[in-house]
Formats: C-alpha cells, sequence, structure tokens
C-alpha cells in the first residue's frame, strides 16, 4: 500500500508541475503585457477641436503615425517647454506643400520646414547685431559684415541638421492624383544655437584680429534677442 500511494503521490507531482509551470507562464506575460500597454494621452477641449477641424478638410495621419489629435497635442506641449533659464527648449517651424505623389509633396514639406527653422535661428540672430547696433557697440558697416557672415553661417547650417522627425505629419487629397502634405518640425533651440555659434566662428575666423575680437561677443553662448522667437508658421 506505501508503495502504491508513493506511486499515486508522485504521479501527482509530475501532472501538476507542468500545470504549474504553465500558470506561472501565462500570469507572467499578462504581467509583461500588461506594463506594455500603451495608452494615449489624455486631450484638451481645444485640441480636440483643432484636430476635428484638419479631419473635416480631409486631412489624415501617414500610415505608421500617431493620430491627428495626439500629433497636435504633443506639438503644443513642445512649443510651451522651457529650459530652467526661461528659454525655449525647442524651435517649431511648419512646412506645406502639393505634389503629384505622397511622396514629393512630404520631401518638398520637409525642405520648406527645415529652410524655415535655419530662417528662425537667422533671425533671432540679426535681433542681436541690430541690437548691439543701436547700442552703438558696433558701425552699421561693421553689422552688415556680421550680418553676411550669419547668412554664410546659417546656410552652412541647414546642411548640418540631420534628420529631424516631424511632429506633425498629415496629408489629404486636393484632386485627383494631387497630395497636400503638411509637417510640423520640432529641432533642439540649444543645438542649433551650438551648431550656428560654432560656424560663426568659422566665418569670424577669416577678419582681421581687430575685427574678429570684436565680434567675438557675437559667440557669447548666452546670447540672446530680448524676444526670442522659436515658431515660424
Amino acid at each position: 500500500m506505501k508503495k502504491i500511494a508513493i506511486g499515486f503521490l508522485t504521479l501527482a507531482l509530475l501532472v501538476s508541475a507542468p500545470a504549474q509551470s504553465f500558470a506561472q507562464a501565462q500570469a507572467s506575460k499578462k504581467e509583461v503585457s500588461k506594463d506594455k500597454t500603451f495608452r494615449f494621452n489624455r486631450l484638451s477641449r481645444d485640441v480636440k477641436k483643432e484636430s476635428k477641424k484638419y479631419e473635416k478638410e480631409g486631412y489624415r495621419p501617414f500610415v505608421g503615425q500617431m493620430p491627428i489629435n495626439q500629433q497636435l497635442d504633443k506639438s503644443y506641449r513642445m512649443q510651451t517647454e522651457a529650459d530652467d533659464n526661461g528659454l525655449p527648449k525647442w524651435i517649431i517651424a511648419t512646412g506645406s506643400s502639393v505634389g503629384s505623389t505622397q511622396g514629393a509633396a512630404d520631401m518638398q514639406a520637409m525642405e520648406l520646414g527645415q529652410g524655415r527653422l535655419v530662417g528662425l535661428m537667422e533671425t533671432n540672430y540679426r535681433a542681436v547685431v541690430e541690437n548691439t547696433v543701436s547700442n552703438n557697440q558696433i558701425s552699421s558697416t561693421e553689422a552688415i559684415s556680421v550680418t553676411k557672415s550669419i547668412e554664410v553661417s546659417a546656410n552652412r547650417v541647414k546642411k548640418k541638421l540631420g534628420t529631424i522627425v516631424p511632429v506633425v505629419k498629415i496629408y489629404r487629397m486636393t484632386g485627383k492624383d494631387q497630395y497636400e502634405v503638411q509637417v510640423q518640425l520640432a529641432y533642439s533651440f540649444e543645438l542649433a544655437y551650438k551648431l550656428m555659434q560654432a560656424e560663426l566662428r568659422l566665418e569670424f575666423e577669416k577678419e582681421s584680429d581687430d575685427v574678429r575680437k570684436k565680434y567675438e561677443q557675437f559667440l557669447n553662448p548666452d546670447l540672446q534677442p530680448d524676444n526670442i522667437q522659436n515658431i515660424a508658421d
């Protein structure tokens, strides 16, 4: 009888062990699945209203992109982000284009958006130069020279921005085989100005020692215009 009882007990353990392992594996899988569950952000009324406007106009998100309302929500959040010094964290620019293919319209819209990003950086630097002239720190002739250097530097910065992932990317059909694409790009404000200052430094190296020393004030990392513009429509 003892042998029979031990045999039944062994059999019960052999049967229950896989069942327990399976149950534990399923519970673990559920826990992982629960942790990886994706949740969209809660949206304000304004974001919902704005996204419905785009949807009524026929706009749709690109395949693989977030829904329009979530894209807009992310954009608005980034536009208001600031660092510890109160400076904007992002430079924002839009681009829009129409093309016979979705790819062509997309590429043109991205190109336009990048151009506006760099143009906004250039505008901010020009504002600093104008302020410096008004304070009689440099002459009008010197200001023209600095402005030219800024323009050259901005053109080079555009080629060094690298890949920029759009914050907003939507499209619609405007006619037979006609696509309209709208994008909104965001780029690090701090990184953009570091690139600009690096290019300006190279440009100023071409000047004489006296002129270069006078222009060094424009390479101050804390140099900012009185009213920073960080959004280009």
